[in-house]
């Protein structure tokens, strides 16, 4: 009864793999199988340190990320924090040295002032943002560009905080960060060399950075995205690689199934491809010759030299499997086990793909030694009852004479 359920196994699971062949060309076979394995095998070992070496790549990742965005963005402040500086100090002079040859050609009024500013507005990168204004000798603001016209005719010492360095050394003082209201300004000043007048350049620190702010929040969103996206991906991992470790722990515990179920039936089965020349065995196909499992590729000469001359011709038969003459095997023959002795396989085989240009023969051979032993001694057994049988249906031979009868 064991020996018929492997047997019934052994010939659903031919019939399967052939199905699958069938209607899946691209599934691995035996040879491809492996080719594959040592990798896969490479790879379920370095599982465990790839667990623990991906989030901390992915932590190192994103650090440097972070690093190298925040060192460019602080680099890109700097830039323009220098930019808007020099501009204020090249616009301060510019109007400081306007409004001194308006004074030396005679005493400007409030237009000749609004003149000059309108002029220097238009210097260089001048925006609608800056202010400009022109004090008098007390520094009382006589003209303004539109975004400081609320100041005019008001003390810059009343409008501005922290600014009496402008107001005593002017453009020696270079650009300084002042107070107005609870704002911060960087404001430049020149001073008429006879100090008949001031002229000043400020702009709002929010709108030196407005640009910069923007840049700095497009890449917090970014790093955010890139953290969420390697995040989602690193849980994707872990849970495939948990799902495909539940799937192996099932798979292996089928195979080890089958593969006891093979063993106790005296099972086996091969994979014969027929282009590459090489034949793939199961572990139970070693174990029922008695050889030493192995996970390489067996040539066509080695399976040939151990298959009895009288009983099977490898060579003939690939050929009219090849030639598409055979589409199946069914055949009893002896193959010499690692003992030395011949053991009697019967082996059951199919195309796998009739259509498909690599002709593949997978099958399964069963141990049939014991019934051809019992089939031998039953037939023996039976020419002897036949002879005695014969023997004593023969009046002669045991000697009663025909005559008396």
């Amino acid at each position: 009864m064991a020996k018929a359920d492997a047997w019934n196994a052994a010939e659903g699971i031919m019939h399967a793999r052939h199905k699958v062949a069938r209607h899946a060309r691209g599934q691995l076979t035996g040879h491809a199988r492996m080719i594959a394995a040592p990798a896969y095998r490479q790879l379920l070992a370095a599982e465990p340190i790839l667990k623990r070496l991906i989030p901390i790549l992915i932590v190192i990742f994103l650090i440097i990320v972070a690093g190298t965005r925040c060192m460019s963005l602080l680099a890109q402040r700097d830039d323009v924090e220098r930019s808007a500086k020099g501009l204020l100090g090249l616009a301060a002079g510019h109007l400081t040295h306007a409004m001194s040859v308006a004074q030396a050609e005679g005493e400007p009024d409030r237009e000749t002032f609004d003149a000059l500013i309108s002029n220097v507005a238009l210097y260089g990168s001048i925006s609608s943002r800056h202010v400009m204004v022109v004090t008098d000798d007390r520094f009382v603001i006589e003209a303004a560009t539109p975004a400081g016209a609320q100041w005019v005719g008001r003390s810059l010492e009343t409008v501005l905080s922290g600014a009496q360095p402008l107001f005593l050394f002017g453009e020696r003082a270079g650009v300084m960060e002042v107070r107005v209201g609870d704002k911060t300004w960087y404001a430049a000043m020149g001073i008429d060399d006879s100090r008949l007048g001031a002229a000043l350049a400020m702009i709002s620190q929010d709108d030196v950075f407005a640009e910069w702010n923007k840049a700095v929040t497009l890449n917090i969103t970014l790093f955010v995205a890139t953290a969420g996206v390697l995040i989602v991906i690193l849980y994707a991992y872990f849970g495939q690689a948990a799902r495909a470790q539940a799937a192996d722990r099932l798979y292996l515990e089928a195979q080890e199934r089958v593969d006891l179920a093979l063993v106790r039936g005296r099972c086996g089965l091969w994979d014969w491809d027929m282009v590459r020349g090489q034949m793939y065995w199961s572990r139970s196909m070693y174990e029922m010759l008695g050889y030493e499992p192995s996970e390489a590729m067996l040539s066509f000469g080695a399976v040939a030299e151990i298959i009895h001359p009288d009983d099977a011709d490898l060579f003939e038969l690939a050929n009219r499997i090849v030639s598409r003459d055979v589409g199946q095997v069914d055949h009893v023959f002896r193959m010499r086990n690692a003992a030395g002795q011949w053991v009697w396989i019967r082996a059951k085989a199919q195309v796998s793909d009739p259509d498909a240009p690599e002709v593949h023969l997978i099958g399964i051979a069963v141990d049939v030694t014991e019934q051809r032993t019992l089939a031998q001694r039953s037939e023996t057994a039976d020419m002897r009852l036949r002879t005695a049988i014969e023997s004593i249906s023969d009046p002669s031979s045991c000697g009663i004479p025909g005559s008396a009868w």
